[in-house]
């Protein structure tokens, strides 16, 4: 039960790093959006906006799975 405990927790681990890159890939998309919409103006605006949505969507989904995995390891400490 031992290893399996540690395999879920360093999948929870990979989990949150994935998120937190995921979150500051959104945040630079945002920003090249900002600065080509606004700034210097640029027809990839767009592109840039709904990867940055896309992106987003994918560290919302890793931070589903992870308190998911994190209910899972509770629930196999308590049993």
């Amino acid at each position: 039960m031992k290893p399996h405990k540690e395999k879920l927790e360093t999948k929870l681990k990979d989990f949150r790093r994935f998120t937190a890159t995921l979150l500051i890939l959104a945040s630079y998309l945002y920003m090249g959006t900002v600065i080509n919409t606004y700034i210097h103006y640029s027809p990839d605006g767009i592109g840039l906006a709904v990867l940055a949505f896309a992106v987003t969507v994918a560290a919302g989904l890793f931070i589903i799975y992870s308190h998911q995995l994190k209910q899972k390891i509770q629930d196999n400490e308590r049993a």
